[in-house]
């Protein structure tokens, strides 16, 4: 049976008593830990081909191990076979196996997580995988990262494909596309649009600060959770619309070496936080090559690398204009039917093709929907 892994956070509390056994197994794994990081590191260090004085050497080695030893509790790992969950009196107990006997913690959990705790609670359940632990600097409490493996849910079959695309001007642009009976485009979205603004206004201080020699990396900081924000946000809110319509999401193929400059958020990121949300959900996922889905008509199918100018598309053909990312974002959905993954049956073929009407392309004062951070996708009233 196919699994879908899960990081649920949960605390406990500096001031639990079997947390004291715990901070003894820590003890022990310290002095495991660093020696094996000394042998790897002196390892390097006494190798002759590495041109470099041997003062230099040498404090590198003395500030590693001061380094090491003034760390914080390392990340802690404990197989599932060393620790389990059980839920009693309304409360999740932690039970971890130590050379010092077993130590039960107090584990306080999220309420939105109660339901997916509870499903790994019991001795050698194979819904709980590893758990780390780690400490907080800031409060003393220790972090509890607990790895769950549900069964992946079963795909809906989709009355539609919602194509995603990860534009220059915008994070991402999503549009809906069904075909009853013809291919209707509805509900175009513009998403994370609070986010532009502001990673436009990091990046230009992060490059002024860098320029003038100032202290640059806390803008470096704010810079990259930021973006990865954005990313989990816009992620989130595709999936709630894909729900909401019951339909597919469909993106662009793009590999980890795609060229990503220029863009407001990784778009290898964004689609492979989209794709994960959508197996967690079960919700269809299906990718679509990404070679001019940015320069072609929707509407008389036109290929011509002058179409597209800045944020607006005009089809030097037919004279279609429109929104550049969300034309591109109905050629991903386009791509996805004509690919068969969701194929129309004989009857709309036939009505579709005597009519002539075989598309509804959106006109250039078309309305779209502006997400911001945080917000829910609302309905449309298409004209």
């Amino acid at each position: 049976m196919e699994t879908v892994k899960l990081c649920v956070k949960g605390v406990i509390s500096p001031r639990d008593a079997g947390l004291r056994k715990l901070m003894r197994e820590y003890a022990n794994y310290k002095k495991i830990l660093i020696p094996k990081v000394q042998q790897a590191v002196r390892q390097v260090i006494k190798d002759r081909g590495i041109s470099v004085y041997a003062q230099q050497k040498w404090m590198v080695d003395k500030k590693l191990n001061e380094y090491l030893k003034n760390l914080p509790l390392h990340p802690m790992p404990f197989h599932n076979q060393s620790v389990f969950i059980e839920h009693k009196d309304g409360r999740f107990w932690i039970h971890f196996k130590t050379k010092q006997g077993e130590a039960i913690c107090y584990l306080q959990v999220p309420s939105k997580y109660y339901g997916l705790i509870e499903k790994a609670c019991g001795k050698d359940n194979p819904v709980l995988g590893q758990v780390e632990l780690s400490e907080d600097n800031k409060y003393g409490w220790v972090n509890c990262h607990i790895t769950l493996r549900l069964p992946k849910p079963k795909l809906y079959e989709p009355k539609g494909w919602i194509g995603v695309d990860v534009g220059w001007n915008k994070l991402a642009t999503s549009i809906l596309a069904t075909t009853n009976p013809h291919l209707t485009f509805s509900h175009p979205t513009v998403h994370g649009k609070d986010f532009k603004t502001r990673i436009i206004q990091l990046r230009h201080l992060l490059k002024d600060y860098a320029r003038k020699g100032k202290a640059w990396k806390k803008w470096d900081f704010r810079l990259k959770h930021t973006i990865k924000y954005a990313v989990g946000t816009v992620a989130k809110e595709i999936t709630q619309k894909a729900k909401k319509y019951k339909a597919g999401v469909v993106m662009e193929a793009l590999t980890f070496k795609a060229v990503s400059k220029g863009y407001l958020v990784p778009r290898y990121k964004l689609m492979i936080a989209v794709k994960t949300l959508c197996e967690r959900q079960g919700i269809p996922f299906a990718l679509v090559p990404a070679r001019n889905t940015s320069i072609t008509c929707p509407k008389c199918g036109c290929i011509n690398a002058k179409n597209r100018s800045g944020e607006r598309f005009n089809c030097k053909s037919c004279g279609y204009q429109a929104d550049a990312d969300i034309t591109a974002s109905m050629n991903i959905a386009k791509e996805a039917i004509d690919m068969g993954l969701d194929p129309m049956s004989k009857e709309a073929a036939d009505l579709s093709a005597a009519s002539g009407d075989v598309a509804t392309p959106l006109s250039a004062d078309e309305p779209m929907t502006f997400i911001k951070a945080g917000a829910n996708p609302r309905k449309l009233k298409m004209r």
